[in-house]
């Protein structure tokens, strides 16, 4: 969650693997430096990547092309990508949640798929993006697998919370991450630079407006960390032990921030197993068909 306090600090509370928070630094350098980024000319858009993040193969896993079959087949699976990290609301250049989440929505709905299948490949993201997928697998009517190269942090929180976490390899698939952290930039000092102090202004009754996050630019970090990711992290740790209980809890940093190879996460209890995509189809279908049998 990005919020802008009145202390001049910028603050993010983000569930991201370490490894992928650090390939942002330089980028993020070159912004507070006031660097103008390059960037490459594409014609790749964020329209042109739809069929890339939703789209609907049949019961043995094959790509359906609309064009040709405008109307959904019957027996078929719904594919949605969560790729990249996850932010809760869309931009002209990235998915957000709520974009996502909509069409697995429709997905749900459509009377001719059976159920979805959820590919991820994210570090994590912002804690907000989150509630949106946890909501819908709350309330849906089919069964939705997760199948992940890297499922990390916040990744890691919705693919728990899938009808069944498969890793997609035994070669780079990742798990793990479960952790909370924030970021605080102070900027005060580079704002001076430029020409510009900023005076900020509390009410006499407002004693406790961004305390913990002053204090925090003091270097006290303390109290941010108690007010703002202690209980974030705690929350995280206990959805994961309910959403997984064969979970080895007893395993060195599994619920403190370790990632773990494919293999290990099946052995400790965090996935499900190693499927690839054909599998995880048919894992859909066995899944669809019980369902319906319950329900006769």
């Amino acid at each position: 969650m990005f919020t802008h306090s009145d202390s001049d600090i910028i603050s993010s509370k983000w569930a991201i693997s370490e490894q992928h928070a650090q390939a942002w630094l330089l980028m993020v350098a070159q912004i507070l430096q006031g660097k103008q980024l390059k960037q490459s000319k594409s014609t790749i858009t964020k329209e042109s990547q739809i069929e890339s993040r939703r789209y609907i193969v049949d019961g043995n896993g094959d790509y359906i092309n609309r064009n040709e079959h405008p109307n959904t087949p019957e027996g078929s699976i719904g594919v949605i990508q969560i790729a990249g990290p996850m932010l809760k609301y869309g931009s002209w250049c990235n998915w957000g949640s709520d974009e996502l989440v909509f069409f697995a929505e429709q997905f749900d709905r459509d009377p001719n798929i059976i159920g979805q299948i959820w590919l991820m490949e994210t570090p994590g993201g912002t804690m907000t993006s989150i509630a949106p997928y946890l909501e819908f697998l709350k309330k849906k009517s089919k069964p939705v697998i997760g199948l992940a190269d890297i499922c990390a942090s916040a990744g890691l929180y919705v693919g728990v919370a899938t009808d069944k976490l498969y890793a997609r390899n035994n070669i780079s698939a990742m798990f793990g991450s479960v952790g909370v952290m924030a970021t605080i930039v102070d900027y005060t000092e580079y704002l001076k630079k430029m020409g510009v102090e900023e005076h900020a202004i509390y009410s006499s009754v407002s004693s406790f407006k961004n305390k913990s996050s002053k204090e925090a630019l003091k270097g006290n970090y303390e109290e941010f960390r108690k007010e703002h990711l202690d209980p974030l992290a705690i929350q995280f740790q206990n959805f994961v032990k309910q959403s997984r209980p064969n979970l080895q809890t007893d395993v060195e940093g599994i619920l403190e921030g370790k990632m773990f190879y494919a293999e290990a996460a099946e052995e400790y209890g965090i996935i499900d197993g190693i499927k690839d995509f054909e599998e995880a189809a048919e894992q859909v279908k066995f899944l669809a068909g019980a369902r319906s049998f319950m329900f006769q």
